[in-house]
């Protein structure tokens, strides 16, 4: 492995500062190795260029040097501690107030710079509280400064300071790296120590300085996608390697059973099902992932990956994330594939005598399809012969969860995983790389867009008036809420206080709630009486996003809607227009919500693809929540890299290059703490 690695990988505790706690302090933030240190880049940069004085107007950010010819100190009950200061501008003034004896240090003669905003006033220049650099003789200040987010944990000043000494160390001992040489000779980009220095130590002009920093920082990306690509890779050869079940089935059996559906397939849904039965075939076990956009029929293609395993005397099991949807999807499953096998469903409210039937069935093969929530993970369930397992929203479970699926098989059953939360494509392109990833982006043709309205909340009036007028046309009506109790917020709707006014203006029709803190039954009641038509307004919680049918909703009204994301806002509305009738959906939003806001919610009105959405959704807000669980839209061990470092640079990550050796590349996933992935994080 190469010196500047070994140098790197040593402990933060041989900086001068570092002591016990502050190396507590620091690790609290992931910051061990002097790698760690360094690989920490600046959030921002701050220019300290000295302001001229045709910008020093009142409110102005303003960054002057001077000498300090005056101190006083006034006597009340709240001291004041004020600095004149002489500089080529002028003659200015700094205030102190209250608890001022830590700025009793600047005294007469002290030369200083002042970084902060301008009080200006009756022709005299003041500072309150600004920041203070004291200019020591022989010494110049830095005038660009890096910011850091280390979450209080130590002083800015002091991070720099053993970023300087890590930096130091590193630089004395240097040698160019394998990946130096790669990324210099692919992508023309600049060696790790240059990056670093030009990351953590910008100087000149600052406008090169920030460009120089982003493309310092586009280096740092490219390693660690470089080497989380390589550790993903290996996993996905390791899994290619695994033994599986060839599932094969004659062209007239599968054309009999489409045949008998009451409908025909959309071509995406052909589509996908070609595409699904060649990978069946393969050497392989399969990977797949069915994306597509709310009401496009991805569960009737996992109903024929499933015909698959049936016709090769083979099981399948379902994992749904909620009750609701198991009882949904049971009932979905078994009215197809009931005349072909045994379909049974379990759930957390299953009894334990239930349970043991249903494992005795499994066991020997009598059971072919299990449509289950998470409690199938846990309980021992153990199969005859496993052909394939559906995961439908994936999202909803975690990784840990995902790979108690194959850990007790000897072959590795094929995987399909289903989603309507959309994926940008642009984003997909990376992320999916190593699976058959599908999308069906057609509807059945009996299906109309749903059509969506903004009111701002001052329109309370028109939007009851709407709502009666479907209620008379025979309609039932979705009214999603954002909260369960109410708050001193009154400006955010609460279903418990909500539902007592809606009560009182429908008083002739039947309204009831539905929230996530209620039991598994009385949800799975609720929501089937609402299916019988027996509730004509259900008030929730956005609990209905995901896996709810009910064809003859065809009204969604969403209170404070500019609290959603759009993507949320998108999964919602497909919870209406789902049958023959078109569907209606209303976006309510608070009277003293922004332009901004207003506009975002408007690009509902006119766009009614997920995945446009979702590339919209993605612009405005940067990097989102896509993969793992950060805001930052990464998994945890993403030091620099963000959504945006991969969708800007799809083209060179696809073009990447594995041709070094195992002892390098291992050195560096070491170095950077790359985790080995047990299953794709979705």
């Amino acid at each position: 492995m190469d010196k500047y690695s070994d140098e790197l990988s040593q402990d933060i505790s041989l900086l001068k500062g570092v002591g016990l706690k502050t190396k507590s302090l620091l690790c609290e933030v992931g910051i061990d190795s002097l790698f760690d240190l360094l690989s920490t880049i600046p959030i921002d940069l701050i220019n300290k260029e000295e302001t001229s004085k045709h910008n020093f107007e009142d409110g102005n950010y303003i960054v002057v040097s001077g000498e300090i010819i005056k101190t006083v100190k006034t006597r009340s009950a709240r001291p004041n501690y004020i600095l004149t200061v002489s500089s080529k501008i002028g003659i200015f003034t700094v205030r102190f107030i209250h608890k001022i004896i830590i700025f009793m240090n600047l005294q007469r003669g002290m030369r200083i710079r002042v970084s902060g905003n301008l009080i200006y006033k009756k022709n005299k220049s003041e500072f309150i509280h600004p920041e203070i650099e004291i200019i020591k003789d022989g010494h110049t200040l830095e005038k660009i400064i890096p910011k850091y987010s280390i979450r209080g944990r130590v002083s800015q000043a002091k991070f720099r300071s053993f970023i300087k000494q890590a930096f130091s160390i590193l630089s004395t001992n240097y040698r160019f790296s394998c990946l130096d040489n790669y990324f210099h000779k692919e992508f023309n980009s600049m060696s790790l120590l240059k990056a670093l220095k030009k990351l953590h130590f910008p100087q000149g002009d600052f406008n090169v300085a920030l460009d120089e920093y982003y493309t310092a920082r586009q280096r740092l990306a490219f390693e660690e996608i470089y080497l989380h690509k390589h550790e993903f890779l290996k996993i996905v050869n390791e899994y290619n390697k695994k033994q599986t079940y060839l599932l094969d089935i004659s062209k007239k059996d599968l054309e009999l059973f489409c045949n008998s559906f009451s409908f025909n397939l959309t071509k995406g849904q052909r589509d996908a099902v070609d595409s699904i039965s060649k990978s069946f075939i393969s050497s392989s076990p399969s990977k797949v992932l069915i994306q597509g956009d709310v009401g496009c029929g991805k569960t009737i293609v996992a109903i024929i990956a499933c015909f698959y395993a049936i016709k090769n005397n083979s099981q399948c099991m379902v994992l749904v994330p909620t009750e609701v949807l198991c009882l949904q999807h049971f009932e979905t499953f078994n009215f197809y594939l009931r005349e072909y096998c045994k379909v049974a469903m379990v759930s957390g409210k299953s009894t334990l005598a239930e349970k043991t039937i249903i494992k005795q069935k499994l066991l020997t093969g009598e059971i072919s399809i299990i449509i289950g929530t998470h409690s199938l993970l846990f309980n021992n369930y153990i199969f005859n012969k496993l052909a394939i397992v559906i995961i439908d929203e994936q999202h909803k479970f975690g990784v840990k969860q995902r790979e108690k699926i194959s850990s007790n098989y000897t072959k590795q059953p094929h995987l399909i995983y289903m989603s309507a939360t959309p994926i940008p494509r642009t984003l997909a392109l990376v992320l999916y790389e190593n699976m058959n990833y599908i999308t069906i982006s057609d509807k059945p043709s009996n299906r109309e867009i749903t059509e969506t309205v903004t009111y701002s909340d001052n329109s309370r009036t028109e939007i009851q008036n709407i709502v009666l007028k479907h209620l008379s046309d025979g309609m039932q009506i979705y009214w999603v809420c954002t909260r369960i109790e109410n708050s001193e917020d009154d400006d955010k709707h609460s279903i418990n206080v909500f539902s007592e006014n809606i009560k009182k203006i429908y008083s002739n029709y039947n309204v009831s709630i539905l929230h996530g803190k209620m039991s598994a039954d009385e949800k799975v009641k609720i929501i089937s009486n609402f299916r019988l038509g027996k509730i004509d307004i259900l008030i929730s919680t956005s609990v209905i996003e995901v896996g709810i049918d009910c064809p003859n909703a065809n009204c969604l009204v969403i209170e404070n809607s500019e609290l959603f994301g759009l993507a949320q806002l998108h999964q919602l509305r497909g919870r209406v227009g789902r049958g023959a009738s078109k569907g209606y959906c209303y976006l309510v939003h608070s009277t003293n919500s922004g332009p901004d806001v207003i506009d975002k919610l408007k690009y509902l009105e006119t766009h009614h693809s997920g995945f446009d959405v979702a590339e919209y959704d993605l612009k405005i807000r940067g990097t989102g929540t896509y993969m793992g669980n950060k805001q930052s839209g990464m998994p945890d061990n993403y030091r620099v890299c963000s959504i945006n470092d991969i969708m800007n640079n799809i083209s060179y990550i696809k073009n990447f290059k594995y041709e070094l050796s195992s002892s390098e590349v291992n050195g560096l996933k070491k170095l950077w703490k790359v985790k080995r992935i047990d299953e794709v994080q979705l």
